[in-house]
């Protein structure tokens, strides 16, 4: 009750135009690449959308919807550019209107986006085949972005061509029952082509002056109201600042476009932002920008970035000269949802990746239950899935599009479930198998749930990506689910004789083994697991944090570091050296640098090592060397190394493979000591064994 209390605000009704919200919670248009090749609703989509309106939202806004062949950003996309997908959406729009909750369609024109892209890792269309469009023709350097090919400038024809082509959209939303539309007006897509200076430099009647940037969307906008009525909602999403571009829009440039768009008959505004070079992808990641280190920047702007709702402000001061709702984003949480509110900085709080994570995030703020979400940690799992085109992925919720092949339901039989290992994969079995009705214990010889995951956090710091909060997550719901926990407590032959399970899991986790099995005289050589063992301890006594800034103080390893092993666990540990003001060299025997990573962090980091001066060898053989071998290797290279760290792949953990007894009916292995993978594919295959024992 008392946390029910606290977050009255996010759980108040509210009116927008026509329409009445059970809550002040918006589901963000963020795309779940889950329409088919084609841009057809799919029976994944409607379920990803379905479950969401479930938990709870008050508006469910989905993602950007292309109206124009030529306009997709990505693939794949949803579409409404033909009456052929009216069908799928109104399904989609039946299933979220069943729980009670208003459906926006957001309708979307890529412009200078413009990318066939990929779909299921293979390119759709080469990239230099692509031809964008925005409001203006601009050459490479005038681009405010370099990633894309150069737009070629629409003419006027065009221009009402693109007009007809959103209104028709909007009719066939309403058509499939949608109770409006959002307008996509922001980011880097076409209409927001036309409100910024960034790409338009016309000198016609759509462009110069702000009421002339504005004219494209104000018809659209007319056009809707006209052919629809006046009762059928048109948001539209703008780009409350821009930052990057000398051009890029400012706060009193988007006032202004917001008064003109209130007055033509927005019935909401969304606020975002946008940002250029250094301060790509802060609107869709904005923690990112701070990987893996702190960018060149105004410091000023460095330390809002630092904090969740960085375009809060701008919608606060957007908010003080319209009269129509304001909705914010950016990488917010209940708490500071609830502050805004208060503060009338926005009238509604709008959550995308929290959304993904736990879909149920609305109806466990009205129950009080704010210990009981699902953590985002921002490991981008789901954006390195939008990015090869590949169906949406969770790090913590394998369900989200699945829901139908996941679904955990009361076990038909209960029993005795023993899992060894207190890790992602063996504590989602653990929840879930407790769940169905199972009477589970969870044994690990360490004194701490989590496994590797606090050594991992440690790793990886928690500026970004914060690891924390899940083992929180976990521990809470081990608790509730009422799994005994036994630590310290090593499982042999004799404890399975003692407790007799009719169900052992093994989640043990991964082999830290060394590609380099002897010790050098001259060198200080550590493996992976030489590093954990020494932070044990230290983690035991001072927890992830106090540990993380007493290691930039001191460290016991020397001052100039070879790191064997040059995927993302070498990565991982050269980027946690090089915050300690190590010399760091880099030798990795393929040439897939990174692999593990996300793409897009795979890159930065790669980009970020070299700016930092971290000498990196591929393709180089240290297999076969011996201890002369490997003296000569750094001596041939001219590598000057005080510690040498082994960082190779682990293994999969068979070591306790012949302990399962006769008598054991059931026998699983999940996570890393099956295979070593991600934690999202530990979290998953926990998930899948505890919903078929």
């Amino acid at each position: 009750m008392k946390d029910r209390k606290r977050y009255c605000k996010l759980c108040e009704p509210f009116q927008i135009g026509q329409l009445r919200l059970k809550n002040r919670v918006v589901k963000a248009p963020f795309c779940t690449v889950m329409a088919d090749r084609e841009g057809f609703v799919t029976e994944s989509l409607i379920s990803c959308y379905e479950t969401i309106a479930k938990g709870g939202v008050g508006l469910s806004i989905i993602e950007g919807t292309v109206v124009d062949p030529l306009g997709i950003s990505g693939c794949p996309r949803l579409a409404v550019y033909d009456d052929k997908y009216i069908d799928g959406l109104s399904r989609l729009v039946m299933a979220i209107h069943k729980y009670y909750c208003p459906a926006v369609l957001q309708l979307q024109h890529a412009g200078p986006a413009y990318s066939a892209g990929v779909y299921k890792n293979q390119k759709i269309v080469p990239q230099d085949n692509i031809s964008p469009t925005a409001a203006s023709t601009l050459t490479f350097s005038e681009m405010p972005m370099s990633e894309r090919n150069p737009p070629r400038g629409l003419t006027i024809p065009e221009i009402k061509n693109i007009e007809i082509r959103f209104i028709q959209a909007a009719e066939r939303a309403r058509m499939a029952g949608f109770d409006g539309v959002e307008l996509h007006a922001a980011h880097h897509y076409l209409l927001n082509s036309f409100l910024s200076r960034a790409w338009n430099r016309r000198e016609d009647e759509y462009g110069g002056k702000i009421e002339n940037r504005v004219r494209l969307v104000i018809n659209i906008i007319h056009g809707i109201k006209q052919r629809i009525g006046l009762n059928f909602l048109v948001g539209v999403r703008i780009n409350g600042i821009e930052y990057g571009s000398p051009k890029g829009l400012t706060v009193e440039e988007t006032q202004e476009i917001s008064l003109f768009l209130q007055n033509a008959g927005a019935d909401y505004l969304s606020i975002s932002g946008w940002g250029f070079g250094a301060y790509k992808n802060l609107c869709n990641l904005p923690e990112q920008i701070l990987y893996p280190g702190p960018p060149e920047i105004d410091s000023k702007l460095l330390n809002k970035f630092k904090k969740p709702g960085i375009f809060v402000e701008v919608a606060e001061k957007i908010k003080s000269k319209v009269k129509v709702p304001v909705i914010t984003v950016g990488r917010l949480n209940p708490k500071l949802g609830e502050q805004i509110l208060k503060s009338r900085k926005a009238d509604l709080i709008a959550f995308a990746r929290s959304l993904i994570a736990d879909p149920e995030l609305p109806n466990k703020i009205a129950s009080g239950n704010i210990e009981d979400i699902a953590p985002c940690t921002a490991c981008l799992t789901c954006w390195d899935s939008l990015e090869k085109g590949d169906h949406l992925r969770c790090r913590i919720n394998p369900v989200i599009g699945k829901e139908k092949a996941f679904k955990i339901t009361p076990a038909a039989k209960k029993k005795q479930v023993m899992i060894v290992g207190c890790g992602p994969a063996g504590m989602e079995s653990a929840r879930v198998a407790a769940m169905r009705g199972h009477q589970v214990t969870l044994y690990d010889k360490g004194n701490k749930i989590g496994g590797l995951l606090h050594m991992a956090a440690l790793i990886k710091g928690s500026d970004v990506e914060d690891l924390m909060p899940l083992v929180r997550y976990f521990k809470n719901q081990l608790i509730k689910t009422g799994v005994r926990v036994k630590l310290g407590t090593e499982v042999n032959q004799d404890l399975l004789k003692k407790e007799k399970p009719e169900v052992l899991i093994l989640a043990t986790g991964s082999k830290l083994t060394e590609s380099i099995n002897y010790r050098s005289r001259k060198l200080n050589i550590l493996t992976s697991f030489d590093l954990h063992h020494m932070a044990k301890l230290p983690l035991r006594v001072f927890g992830v944090k106090i540990l993380e800034r007493l290691s930039k103080i001191w460290l016991p390893l020397g001052e100039k570091v070879l790191v064997i092993g040059g995927l993302m666990q070498g990565y991982e540990i050269a980027q946690f050296l090089v915050k300690r003001k190590r010399q760091v060299t880099i030798v990795e025997l393929s040439d897939q640098l990174g692999t593990g990573l996300p793409n897009i962090n795979r890159i930065r980091l790669l980009e970020w090592m070299s700016r930092k001066g971290v000498v990196i060898h591929c393709g180089n053989k240290y297999k076969e060397l011996d201890n002369k071998g490997l003296e000569l290797f750094i001596k041939d290279n001219n590598i000057e190394a005080d510690t040498v760290l082994v960082a190779s792949s682990p293994k999969k953990n068979d070591s306790l493979n012949d302990i399962k007894l006769d008598g054991t009916p059931e026998f699983y292995q999940v996570g890393d000591c099956k295979k070593p993978g991600l934690i999202a594919d530990a979290i998953e295959e926990g998930l899948s064994v505890g919903i078929m024992i």
